[in-house]
């Protein structure tokens, strides 16, 4: 079992669960994200792909655990293909083992 991961903007995550639809993933969560910077102190600040330039960005985080030839097969379309509302911030996607799931 693999665990897939995928941060991005609000905009991207109706194209987080397009793409999870179509490779027939039918449970995944998603959760607001609210980024701290080290340099703030850890106040709450704007976070990815928010910046100097960009006052605020509103992201989700959105996993599922998955059989590990689904998550391999996301994985590889992702790396293809980007899951991006804007292409100059695509979501960032991380696959993890699960050693066990109860």
């Amino acid at each position: 079992m693999k665990m897939i991961a995928i941060i991005g903007d609000e905009q991207t995550r109706p194209l987080i669960r397009k793409m999870f639809t179509a490779h027939q993933v039918s449970l995944f969560s998603s959760i607001a994200i609210r980024g701290c910077s080290c340099e703030s102190g850890g106040e709450p600040v704007a976070w990815w792909p928010a910046g100097k330039e960009i006052p605020t960005a509103y992201s989700s985080l959105c996993f599922a655990i998955l059989e590990d030839e689904k998550a391999d097969r996301i994985m590889n379309e992702v790396e293809k293909n980007p899951v991006a509302a804007d292409p100059a911030f695509p979501a960032k996607v991380f696959m993890m083992n699960v050693e066990k799931m109860i």
